[in-house]
């Protein structure tokens, strides 16, 4: 276990800074330091802010596995096969040579894509 006095001045420093700043949301830190040492306010500190660091981790999986969920579904949607997808850009390409507009060619493009993967 690591001392106090083992410290160096810029580790002294920044435990200091986030215990300044943890002070401000939960002020019954300065009591217990003043009571008790900078050891039972590094503890206490710890064991106060376990419930949102697991909150943290559990928010940081459920993102990675909706993204490797999105990612394994587009990869096996009708838009990651070449084919469909050529398909779907001469269609639209085409319909932009003969309206001149974005949003109508769009229009054309959304559909050829999501139904191509039936089609072919």
């Amino acid at each position: 276990m690591i001392q106090w006095e083992d410290l160096k001045w810029y580790q002294k420093a920044a435990f200091w800074f986030v215990i300044g700043i943890v002070g401000w949301f939960a002020p019954e830190i300065a009591l217990l330091f003043h009571f008790s040492g900078i050891e039972v306010v590094f503890a206490f500190v710890a064991m106060y802010y376990t419930p949102i660091l697991r909150q943290i981790q559990n928010l940081y999986r459920q993102f990675k596995e909706s993204l490797s969920l999105a990612v394994i579904t587009f990869q096996s949607s009708a838009c990651a096969k070449p084919k469909v997808y050529f398909l779907g850009v001469s269609f639209c390409c085409v319909a932009f040579a003969f309206t001149s507009s974005i949003a109508f060619s769009a229009i054309f493009f959304m559909p050829g894509l999501v139904l191509n993967g039936v089609l072919i």
